[in-house]
């Protein structure tokens, strides 16, 4: 019987796929994914920033969006990740938080590239977008 038991546990083992193992380099992929991500996210804003510098009242709404988004992602992490207790997730919570955040920070991006993109004729709602 435990030679039997034995033999379960280690195929057991084996056959768990690698992904389940997360580790420090699996973090530092995604949280470096993550920072790309940043960075061109930065990247736009300033392109923005910089089509739109004679419009204060855009540029003041633009700061505030981006401000409350910043706190819309600290509110997602805290709902998927409530626990305050690093036990409750393991050691795979920093490469979930990266994936997480990553996912947000790509979405951001696409909703403000819609301020650089050429606006379709017609369009009566594209607002500051022209």
């Amino acid at each position: 019987m435990n030679k039997l038991m034995f033999k379960l546990v280690f195929l057991g083992f084996f056959s768990v796929p690698s992904w389940a193992f997360a580790d420090s380099a699996n973090d530092e992929e995604f949280c470096a994914q993550l920072n790309d991500a940043k960075t061109e996210m930065e990247d736009t804003l300033l392109r923005i920033k910089q089509r739109k510098q004679n419009d204060s009242a855009f540029l003041k709404a633009l700061n505030n969006s981006q401000k409350q988004w910043m706190q819309y992602v600290d509110a997602e992490l805290l709902m998927q990740f409530p626990s305050k207790q690093f036990i409750d997730y393991g050691s795979v919570l920093p490469m979930c938080q990266c994936v997480t955040r990553l996912g947000l920070v790509q979405e951001r991006i696409v909703t403000l590239k819609q301020w650089l993109e050429p606006v379709m004729e017609g369009d009566v709602c594209t607002g500051s977008k022209r």
